[in-house]
C-alpha cells in the first residue's frame, strides 16, 4: 500500500464467566478519534484520525478500552468485561492505476486485554455497562488498580494495598495537603485510610509491626471502608487525569461506608 489509512478496529466484548448479556440494546460514542458501536458482543471503532498502521489505531482505541473495563470493574466486580482485538480494515488511499498488480495483507490476531477475576455469584444483565465519559486509565490509575486487583486475586494483604494506594495518589500530588486540594478528597479519609493501613494488622496483615498501635485484624467493617475508599481514590484519579481543570465534588467519610 502506499498510502495506508485503518478505517475500523473491531474488539469482542467478553463478560466475566459469570455474567451474561441478555439481548442488550447497542451503544454508541463518538470521539476526537473514532466513532464506536458495541452491538451484538462487538465493538466496532470506525477510526476518524488517520493511522497508517494497525498498531497505531490500536493503541489509540485501546486506551480507551482500558478505561471501560476497569471502570466496569469499579462499579461491578473484577473482571465484569474485557476486551479482544478481533480484526481490522485497511484501505490505501492513493492506490496504485488499474491492472497494476498489489498484495494486500490482512491481519486478524486476537490479543486479549484486560481484567480476569473470580466472581462467585452469577448475574444477567440487560444492558452493556457505559463506557466513561470522563474516566483514563492513567499511569497512576494502572498502579493503583493493579494493587487493588492483586488484594481482590488474594495475592497481596488489606493493608499493603491500601498504603500503595494512598501513597501513589499522595506522591503524585507532592504530599497529602496537595493531594487534598488537587484531587477533591477530604483529609479525614485520607488520615483515616493511612491510620488502617499503617497502625492496624495482625500476623498475618500487618504492613509494618514497629507502627502498629492495634494488633489485631481489621473488622468487617473497615474491610469495606477501606475496598470503598480505594476505589473512590482511583476513580478520582482516573476522573482528574481525564481534566485536571474540572473541579470535582469533595469525597469525605459520608460518601463511604459507616465505620462501626
Amino acid at each position: 500500500m502506499r498510502d495506508p489509512h485503518v478505517t475500523c478496529l473491531r474488539y469482542r466484548l467478553v463478560p466475566s464467566p459469570t455474567v451474561t448479556f441478555d439481548s442488550p440494546p447497542a451503544i454508541e460514542y463518538t470521539t476526537e478519534a473514532f466513532r464506536v458501536e458495541l452491538k451484538n458482543g462487538v465493538a466496532a471503532f470506525e477510526m476518524i484520525e488517520h493511522h497508517a498502521s494497525e498498531e497505531t489505531a490500536k493503541k489509540r482505541v485501546e486506551e480507551y478500552l482500558r478505561a471501560w473495563e476497569i471502570d466496569a470493574a469499579l462499579r461491578f466486580g473484577l473482571g465484569e468485561i474485557h476486551f479482544d482485538f478481533n480484526d481490522a480494515d485497511v484501505i490505501d488511499r492513493e492506490p496504485p492505476p488499474p491492472g497494476t498488480s498489489q498484495v494486500i495483507y490482512a491481519k486478524a490476531t486476537a490479543g486479549a486485554i484486560g481484567l480476569v477475576g473470580n466472581v462467585t455469584v452469577h448475574v444477567t444483565r440487560r444492558q452493556y455497562p457505559e463506557a466513561p465519559e470522563a474516566f483514563i486509565a492513567s499511569p497512576d490509575v494502572e498502579t493503583m488498580w493493579r494493587r487493588y486487583e492483586g488484594y481482590l486475586e488474594g495475592r497481596e494483604p488489606l493493608a499493603s494495598m491500601a498504603y500503595a494506594c494512598l501513597t501513589t495518589l499522595e506522591a503524585s500530588a507532592g504530599g497529602r495537603t496537595r493531594a487534598v486540594e488537587q484531587y477533591g478528597i477530604g483529609l479525614s479519609v485520607l488520615r483515616k485510610l493511612g491510620y488502617l493501613a499503617t497502625q492496624v494488622g495482625d500476623e498475618a496483615t500487618a504492613r509494618k509491626f514497629t507502627e502498629l498501635r492495634e494488633r489485631r485484624p481489621h473488622t468487617g467493617s473497615e474491610r469495606a471502608w477501606v475496598e470503598a475508599a480505594v476505589k473512590a481514590l482511583i476513580r478520582r484519579a482516573g476522573e482528574w487525569a481525564s481534566d485536571p481543570q474540572v473541579p470535582h465534588r469533595k469525597i469525605t467519610m459520608a460518601d463511604l461506608p459507616r465505620l462501626e
